[in-house]
């Protein structure tokens, strides 16, 4: 099973991964989490990449992560799916589409270049984690550090946040309040799970 947890910087993605992992692991299943940008030699050179002063293009970075995309599935995904392994993704699918409409690029031709990428038989279980956006915010200045894209700002989360809404509703996603606790949020991922199992 691939779990994709998708929201806005700050909304909790990185926490609800690693309560996920460790609920897997005390049924003895077998999980990991990827991220595009982290989770092999390539995503991690790039990141070093998108996250410095070196001038580059919104096209640039497109498929930059475009290819990061392609290497996370060959190299780690497929592979681990193939084998039983959850794979619990921290950003997916939906992170990539919203973040690059809202830096511009029409949402059809970004559905066109991800599925070039994409394994053909991808069915992951997406989780939206949804709140108020200065909640968000808020939850980032209190991070220990800081990239360009947790400093995007209010207008740039509140235009991506809707993008997700959008996504969520055409995409039968599941919709998580995540200004409820940390663990009632992990309570209503661990459910929809197992009621898919």
């Amino acid at each position: 099973m691939i779990i994709e947890i998708e929201g806005v910087d700050g909304i909790g993605k990185t926490t609800q991964c690693k309560l996920l992992k460790n609920w897997f692991g005390e049924r003895n299943k077998p999980s990991i989490i990827v991220k595009d940008l982290e989770s092999t030699h390539l995503g991690r050179e790039m990141k070093a990449i998108f996250t410095s002063d070196v001038p580059r293009t919104k096209e640039v970075e497109l498929f930059g992560f475009l290819c990061c995309k392609a290497h996370l599935f060959a190299e780690i995904i497929t592979p681990n799916v193939n084998h039983g392994t959850h794979v619990i993704c921290d950003r997916g699918i939906g992170s990539f589409l919203s973040y690059f409409e809202v830096e511009g690029f029409d949402p059809n031709f970004l559905k066109e270049i991800l599925a070039k990428v994409l394994p053909e038989k991808f069915t992951p279980v997406t989780f939206l984690l949804f709140c108020d956006i200065r909640e968000t915010l808020r939850r980032n200045v209190i991070k220990p550090s800081h990239s360009k894209f947790d400093n995007m700002g209010s207008e740039f989360f509140e235009k991506q946040q809707n993008v997700y809404k959008r996504l969520a509703k055409t995409n039968d996603w599941k919709i998580i309040d995540a200004s409820d606790s940390i663990e009632n949020v992990h309570a209503l991922i661990t459910l929809s799970i197992e009621n898919l199992q």
